[in-house]
């Protein structure tokens, strides 16, 4: 198991993305260049045994469990809050 702390979701869902980038140079390793979507993120995603991610709550002081279907959501956000910055 392997636990990270971030500062940010943006910043977590980030190192999210780059561990499956990581994962897609590994199983292509000739491939000068790789594109996936979405889909395929929920895919890996789905291929993990357990992943999750807590968050914290300042209303409850407390940390909310996150599970897959929350990640998956807030992934789709995060890449069309990037597209769109990309196209200003």
């Amino acid at each position: 198991r392997c636990y990270h702390d971030f500062e940010g979701r943006s910043l977590a869902l980030d190192y999210l993305l780059g561990i499956y980038e990581k994962e897609l140079k590994r199983l292509n390793p000739g491939s000068k260049s790789i594109t996936y979507d979405i889909a395929d993120v929920h895919g890996y995603l789905d291929q993990l045994s357990d992943v999750a991610c807590l968050e914290f709550d300042s209303s409850l002081g407390a940390y909310v469990p996150r599970r897959k279907p929350w990640l998956k959501d807030q992934l789709i956000k995060h890449l069309q809050q990037q597209a769109e910055e990309d196209g200003e």
